[in-house]
């Protein structure tokens, strides 16, 4: 199968990453230059001031670099917080000086190329947990790693809902972490900067402890019992993606992405059986998941074997041999 096939491209992506430095490069010339760079909104967060822009090689998908924007005055601000992900924009501004190896830009001016429109359409998604006051009086808790980069210098995890940087001081305890691992952190919250809120590891021995490794799955035989969710249709993927959710302990949830890459065929008949199952569904049981739509009237059992090529991959994979290895529970 693809997914064993695909061991062979870890060279390969040994080179994306060094062609990320590259990149990273090249947009830093571009800003320090004053002139205009385009790419998408990877993500935005009005009520933690977190917004992310990713600048993508036009010539490879895979090349990408995501910086965090901040606003150079309040109409800026105020443009921002209208932002939603996958939306087309072009940015201005200068290179923020600071700890991080996350490179920052602070905006002068910022205009949106095209808005994109998910169909069906995802509406505003409410946010459930209250950072940072959900996390005052603790000093550990369980997160879903979000994203690593910098050979671990760049740490963002996920506590419930919300997304968070965690200031890294020893890349060496965080470099081999990989998106969507559960973990335990013990942190504390960083008084600078207030917004958006960051959190910092503990200068204690072991202060990142790994629950669950995402890796670890890589081959294992999968079973997967949740509601059905949806990815609509984006710039990046050209028809619906379908997962399945499970739950995991501290409130926290992992997204399976549902696939075949051997067979067209069986592929598509997959995605035409779950969305069969998701046009039949209540309309009412669907709700926002903040860049998904979840089926909460729907679930599902998928049948197959985990694949997790890459640290950085977007989401964990069932690999499903046909449209028999999905089940549908509930409808």
């Amino acid at each position: 199968m693809r997914w064993i096939q695909v061991r062979a491209l870890l060279p390969l992506l040994c080179l994306l990453l060094s062609a990320c430095s590259s990149l990273q490069g090249e947009l830093r010339r571009e800003i320090r230059a004053g002139r205009a760079v385009e790419g998408s909104i990877h993500g935005a967060y009005p009520d933690l001031d977190l917004y992310v822009f990713t600048y993508r090689d036009p010539g490879n998908f895979f090349e990408s670099v995501d910086v965090s924007l901040v606003a150079g005055d309040p109409a800026l601000e105020a443009a921002l917080a209208d932002l939603k992900r996958h939306d087309r924009v072009r940015i201005e501004g200068k290179l923020m000086d600071n700890r991080s190896a996350q490179m920052h830009v602070e905006l002068s001016a910022l205009e949106v190329v095209r808005k994109y429109e998910p169909t069906p359409p995802i509406p505003t998604y409410d946010y459930e947990a209250t950072i940072p006051d959900d996390l005052r009086g603790k000093d550990s808790e369980l997160f879903l790693v979000h994203a690593v980069h910098a050979g671990g210098s760049v740490l963002v995890v996920e506590h419930d809902d919300v997304v968070l940087p965690v200031f890294v001081r020893r890349p060496e305890l965080t470099r081999d972490l990989a998106r969507n691992d559960l973990v335990r952190l013990h942190f504390e919250i960083r008084s600078r900067p207030e917004t958006p809120v960051h959190l910092q590891l503990q200068d204690i021995e072991a202060p990142v402890e790994v629950v669950e490794s995402v890796m670890a799955l890589h081959g294992q035989p999968a079973s997967i019992e949740g509601p059905l969710v949806l990815f609509p249709e984006s710039p990046q993927v050209r028809f619906n993606v379908f997962a399945v959710l499970q739950a995991l302990p501290g409130d926290h949830q992992r997204q399976f992405t549902l696939v075949n890459f051997e067979d067209p065929e069986a592929f598509e008949q997959i995605r035409g059986k779950l969305q069969a199952a998701w046009d039949a569904a209540d309309p009412d049981t669907i709700v926002s998941g903040r860049n998904k739509l979840i089926s909460t009237g729907v679930r599902i059992r998928a049948t197959g074997t985990f694949n997790q090529i890459d640290p950085g991959q977007a989401n964990a994979q069932i690999v499903l041999e046909g449209p028999d290895a999905v089940e549908i529970l509930t409808q």
